[in-house]
């Protein structure tokens, strides 16, 4: 085997143990972000605010299996396995892309919607289910009522407090709206420009696999 295709046939394998990591990565990004706004659902049942997430950890756990055999393909310098490794790169990466895209385009409507299931739980919260929803809320988003304590009315709950006892206490200074528009904003920009990083770095592995496999063609034809 010449240098140059020994060289391309190890690179491979390097970018597909960085495309593994990736893989890995995406599963533990979802996995965290979907654990953080699950309980979210609960403010608007039109949008599956969860299904990024979900999508995440499985495209994770196909760029994991499909870098896996990657790496076999390489090592073994396959043309077959090769060139099949580089046909699912390539639709991961268009799938990835839109993935992407979808993310950034629908993350306003998404944050709008949410934002206004707060509004009408909040307007609800003598409900014991809304009253449990809006504690989990300004617990984990460190925030309090729509705007800010006053809207509490003098009833100040535990959850809004950053020290003290309620309802005499500090209270978090910025409104649970605010909040979580912000939550869902920099959730958005996360997964996004993970799926479009996590593309990147599979376009290397593509562009390696076609050199690769074009290769072990031209060896092949010149020792058959």
């Amino acid at each position: 085997m010449n240098c140059g295709l020994s060289t391309i046939k190890y690179l491979l394998f390097v970018f597909n143990l960085l495309c593994s990591l990736c893989g890995i990565a995406l599963v533990v990004i979802g996995g965290v972000s979907l654990a953080k706004i699950s309980e979210l659902q609960q403010l608007n049942e039109e949008h599956n605010i969860a299904a990024p997430s979900i999508i995440f950890i499985i495209l994770g756990s196909v760029v994991f299996v499909i870098a896996f055999f990657g790496c076999c393909g390489a090592i073994r310098e396959n043309y077959c396995m090769t060139q099949t490794y580089g046909f699912f790169l390539l639709i991961l990466i268009i799938g990835q892309i839109v993935i992407a895209a979808l993310v950034f385009i629908y993350v306003g409507d998404v944050r709008e919607a949410f934002k206004t299931g707060f509004e009408k739980i909040f307007a609800e919260r003598d409900r014991p289910t809304n009253a449990e929803l809006i504690d989990t809320i300004q617990s984990n988003l460190q925030c309090c009522g729509k705007s800010s304590a006053l809207d509490w009315l003098g009833k100040t709950p535990q959850s809004c407090c950053q020290s003290g006892t309620a309802p005499l206490c500090v209270p978090w200074l910025q409104g649970c709206r605010s909040a979580l528009g912000e939550f869902i904003d920099t959730t958005g920009v996360v997964l996004g420009w993970v799926s479009l990083g996590v593309a990147a770095v599979e376009l290397v592995g593509l562009i390696s696999a076609c050199c690769l496999a074009n290769g072990i063609r031209n060896r092949d034809r010149r020792y058959a």
